[in-house]
């Protein structure tokens, strides 16, 4: 599968708010029940090859973690730095979060893109992205 982001909607073959009965004969995925997880409550389904979460809630695809690739325009958007992002999207992010959690003595940011459903964790402030969540649009409505 190749992980092409279309806002909002999906990811590859993941579309959100679908059924995840959908995909169960179609891919082999390693399967966390997360529903005790105090942030993200769900069931996640993960596939390797490209690193992908599905986070299941009421049985549909909630949103989408990419770990490895998400290719938006032709470009991966994983591994690229945070001002290099904002061009490729058309905007600067709106929210910054320093996170408690640091790897390898860096901490970890997650910066909101709402204007494309994204919210994106990278590696330092303003460093390089290291994983992507593709939310749908209902997720920005207050």
């Amino acid at each position: 599968m190749i992980p092409i982001l279309l806002p909002f909607k999906q990811v590859g073959d993941f579309l959100i708010g679908s059924p995840i009965v959908q995909y169960l004969s179609s891919y082999q995925f390693d399967v966390a029940d997360m529903n005790n997880d105090d942030v993200a409550p769900s069931i996640n389904y993960s596939i390797p090859n490209p690193s992908i979460t599905l986070f299941v809630s009421d049985n549909r695809i909630d949103f989408i973690g990419c770990y490895e690739e998400l290719l938006y325009h032709g470009v991966n958007l994983i591994g690229i730095s945070i001002a290099h992002f904002s061009v490729l999207v058309g905007q600067d992010y709106v929210e910054e979060d320093k996170l408690d959690f640091e790897e390898g003595k860096v901490p970890q940011y997650v910066y909101e893109y709402p204007h494309i459903g994204l919210q994106v964790w990278a590696r330092g402030k303003l460093g390089l992205v290291i994983s992507i969540m593709v939310n749908g649009d209902e997720h920005y409505l207050d």
